[in-house]
């Protein structure tokens, strides 16, 4: 028993030296988060050397401009690390949902770990909008305002600092009367994200 525990050990610090070569922070190697019930390592990938190639390496966006650190007097606008405690802390307790905002083929294809899909378009449908404030908490009163006292914390991201997906999405969603300072925006987004080398998971 006491060789198996050694031997789990060795294999433990082994394991977490591998994820050395590129941190996250000076501190944190790596975290785990879960995703669909799996837990999920999320690291940065290790090869010093490696470039991004596809569709997020492209630098022109037509028509589409770069998006304000402040995109709403009342939130917060966060980065990496912020959202990686976001999705320890609040996303694995239950207590808050990261949101990814794309388009359902782009989230089937890759995401941000933990991450679930609501569609941008989904905020001008009255009925799916309705199920989706159920999901974050949100009860609806006979006056046909909310009841907000249960809102889930929330961190919107879309495709990255050129989108304004998420902009557009949080500032209807305040209209609405979800509570500004339950909502985080990732203004990095999805190709800050690989840009950094971060964890990615498939959709199927």
């Amino acid at each position: 028993m006491k060789k198996l525990l050694i031997l789990m050990l060795i294999l433990m610090s082994a394991n977490a030296k591998s994820y050395n070569k590129v941190k996250i922070t000076p501190d944190i190697s790596y975290i785990y988060v879960y995703h669909k019930g799996k837990a999920v390592k999320i690291h940065r990938i290790q090869d010093t050397k490696n470039k991004l190639t596809g569709e997020y390496a492209l630098q022109y966006r037509p028509s589409k401009y770069i998006q304000p650190i402040k995109m709403h007097k009342d939130i917060q606008t966060i980065g990496e690390v912020e959202l990686l405690t976001f999705m320890k802390e609040k996303a694995n307790s239950r207590e808050g949902i990261l949101i990814d905002i794309r388009s359902k083929k782009e989230y089937k294809r890759e995401s941000i770990p933990s991450a679930i899909n609501i569609p941008a378009e989904v905020i001008d449908n009255k009925v799916k909008l309705s199920k989706i404030f159920k999901i974050l908490g949100l009860t609806k009163k006979k006056d046909g305002s909310y009841d907000t006292k249960k809102a889930l914390d929330i961190a919107v991201y879309c495709n990255g600092l050129w989108c304004d997906k998420s902009s557009v999405f949080i500032k209807k969603l305040i209209e609405l009367g979800y509570p500004a300072e339950k909502i985080l925006y990732y203004r990095g987004g999805f190709q800050m994200w690989k840009i950094l080398g971060f964890t990615t998971v498939t959709n199927k």
